[in-house]
């Protein structure tokens, strides 16, 4: 680490030597030795970040560490240290961005120290997974919690109208099974044999069925942390998507009064010119046009290429002043200035949008995989 002397000044200032070796006289393994510094400024995040092949449960994903370094270069290495079954351990190291933010994940519980530099130069702070926000609402899946009786997910009244009209929403696209939630576009067996044709576009397609679910009947909430862990479709002319609409409509006069739709992740299929990730907002101003905020992710092909062979926690973080999407805890977009202040209630979804079709290049159906969708409230703040 490069350390610069006003943070080697401030960390000497307000430093309290923490006590900590190898080993506690009983043999019991200590925390590293650091000084505690204003410096750094770590808080805990719910459980953000469980990439992988496999399904698991919500509450064994990893905690994320937000923290930030003031004073040090871009690239300066920052270490989180946990207790795991055999003693403290590096866990994860990552480097600070240009405002010496770092995002560091943890799958170990209890406190947690954020750690800039080596030996006696080395600074820190403590944290604690026991202060970050409990879970509010968590379906894994593994009940029948879709299109039934008492069902969380309801499948949204929608299709063969707007910029859908070739396709409809349907409960035949939505399955659950070994836990996951299997949304899909597929043709329409209703509609077997006839084709839809765009509006100026010569080329015809089959009907299609979307898996689109929401809980617009079932929960809602204001402010917090929504997260769904998702495995994409690969093929474009869909695109997968974890969003969040007003209950009761949404309402013109900003989105404060009317609400808003947050798009927390859309995917728009593999080898996409714009990387195929975005996360935006719009709301409705007092004369009722549309304003957007958001739009793609830039440099998309640093956050990863596997969307449609892992799974990936996407999350916002929403609050009275702004919006903070990521991806496996690591911040992808900042959305500041007023947002919505209504509840708002969670969608899953995989739509062939009319605009997408001349786009298509894959085989029906095309399948999203969602293995779990959990919520963190927060409340009304400020």
């Amino acid at each position: 680490m490069r350390t610069t002397p006003r943070l080697l000044s401030a960390a000497l200032a307000g430093a309290l030597l923490l006590t900590g070796c190898s080993s506690s006289d009983d043999g019991e393994p200590t925390p590293p030795s650091y000084e505690k510094s204003d410096s750094v400024e770590a808080q805990v995040l719910p459980q953000l970040a469980a990439n992988g092949e496999d399904v698991e449960s919500a509450a064994d994903a990893a905690w994320v560490v937000d923290a930030t370094i003031a004073g040090v270069d871009k690239g300066t290495a920052v270490t989180l240290v946990a207790k795991e079954d055999d003693g403290w351990s590096e866990v994860d190291e990552q480097e600070t961005d240009g405002k010496g933010h770092v995002s560091l994940t943890s799958r170990a519980s209890g406190d947690l120290h954020v750690v800039v530099g080596d030996g006696d130069d080395a600074i820190g702070a403590k944290v604690s997974t026991e202060d970050a926000p409990e879970a509010t609402f968590t379906d894994d899946f593994d009940e029948d919690t879709v299109d039934g009786k008492g069902a969380t997910w309801v499948t949204r009244d929608q299709g063969y109208v707007g910029v859908r009209t070739c396709s409809r929403a349907s409960a035949d696209a939505a399955e659950l099974a070994d836990g996951v939630l299997r949304l899909s576009v597929m043709e329409d067996p209703d509609r077997k044999g006839d084709e839809c044709q765009l509006p100026g576009k010569r080329k015809r397609f089959a009907y299609r069925l979307n898996g689109h679910v929401g809980t617009e009947a079932t929960y809602a909430f204001t402010y917090g942390f929504a997260a769904a862990r998702i495995r994409t479709q690969a093929a474009r002319g869909q695109h997968a998507a974890f969003w969040m609409q007003a209950v009761g409509g949404q309402g013109t006069g900003g989105p404060k009064k009317g609400g808003a739709e947050i798009d927390i992740i859309e995917y728009f299929g593999d080898d996409h010119p714009e990387g195929g990730l975005t996360s935006f907002t719009y709301f409705l101003d007092k004369a009722g046009r549309k304003q957007t905020v958001g739009g793609w992710l830039p440099n998309a092909d640093e956050l990863g290429d596997d969307w449609a062979e892992k799974y990936h926690v996407f999350s916002v973080e929403w609050t009275p002043k702004e919006y903070v999407f990521r991806i496996d805890g690591k911040v992808t977009q900042r959305l500041k200035g007023e947002t919505s202040g209504r509840p708002e209630f969670l969608i899953l979804s995989l739509l062939s949008s009319d605009y997408e079709l001349p786009r298509f290049n894959g085989e029906l159906p095309e399948t999203m995989e969602v293995d779990w969708a959990r919520v963190w409230e927060t409340g009304p703040k400020g």
